[in-house]
């Protein structure tokens, strides 16, 4: 009888082990989805050799991860956020950073730091605002005043102190969504540009880089007034429902890549300081506390080889 029992026994610790071993396979391919995002994705040209904010990592961490294939994906931001909340093998390399994944996303390590969010007007009534609702601006009065119509991409999100106010002031008959899937950023910035809108939030790069193209030339950015963010840091997200622990095996490969490659590169480095210097002082300071250095920071510990 107890023989018997043993061998059921180890005949279920083998079935188990077999069980565990077909359910967790190598990953074979990483789906990189890029949008339609202009500073963060867009053609490489005499201007921009490199790419967008997010391209050159995107490029790097392909030809760093070499075990797996990697295909690129354009697709417009409402389908990015389809993607991954129906588990597709794919990362996104252009999110916000948080400590801790949540039931769409699994977070790398952060891969770069932005400047705080802003408010993004026109020159012409950036003074009206600024004498209504303050320099920096108070973000809650401006968003609660009728006089001024918000807008923003459909799909768009900053962080959740900033989402959380928009939710919880603006509703879909008092705000303007912009539903365009082709160069959703600049589908904002031309209603801004044309009146339809008076304002929306983006980081304070984005004027910049609409000033510089020839459709626009009277775009600026506001500081918001309470923002206690020195910076914000970026990072890779990977679908946290994709099947056979899909993310968790991609986010090893990339975190290991970003430690020993990407982040010391000079190439990349480069490309993020070629965009974020001039309305960010600070990022060189805060690339080398945050990003570099982050691997040192014990109280800042990954959560399952962490966004």
């Amino acid at each position: 009888m107890l023989k018997n029992r043993y061998y059921a026994f180890c005949l279920l610790a083998v079935f188990n082990t077999y069980a565990s071993e077909q359910k967790v396979q190598p990953i074979e391919e990483i789906t990189w989805l890029q949008s339609y995002t202009p500073p963060f994705h867009i053609s490489k040209s005499e201007n921009a050799p490199q790419g967008g904010l997010c391209d050159n990592l995107t490029e790097q961490l392909i030809s760093t991860i070499t075990d797996v294939k990697h295909t690129r994906l354009i697709v417009p931001q409402q389908r990015i956020n389809k993607y991954l909340s129906e588990g597709k093998n794919v990362c996104f390399p252009c999110v916000i950073y948080k400590k801790h994944n949540n039931q769409l996303l699994s977070y790398s390590n952060p891969t770069t730091v932005y400047p705080p969010f802003s408010i993004i007007t026109t020159k012409e009534l950036k003074p009206q605002i600024e004498k209504k609702h303050g320099s920096p601006i108070h973000l809650i009065n401006l968003l609660t005043d009728p006089q001024y119509v918000y807008g923003q991409a459909a799909a768009r999100k900053f962080t959740t102190k900033i989402n959380t106010i928009i939710d919880n002031i603006k509703r879909d008959t008092d705000s303007s969504l912009s539903w365009s899937s082709e160069n959703e950023s600049q589908a904002v910035i031309a209603r801004l540009n044309h009146g339809f809108l008076d304002y929306s939030i983006d980081y304070p790069f984005m004027a910049d880089y609409f000033n510089q193209q020839e459709k626009f030339t009277n775009i600026v950015s506001v500081p918001i007034a309470g923002n206690n963010e020195q910076f914000i840091r970026g990072a890779i997200g990977c679908a946290a429902n994709a099947p056979n622990n899909f993310a968790q095996q991609a986010l090893k490969k990339i975190n290991r890549a970003l430690k020993n490659n990407v982040l010391q590169s000079p190439e990349y480095q480069q490309s993020q300081h070629n965009w974020l210097k001039t309305t960010f002082a600070d990022f060189d300071k805060h690339y080398q506390q945050q990003v570099i250095n982050f691997y040192l920071l014990a109280t800042d510990a990954q959560a399952s080889t962490d966004r």
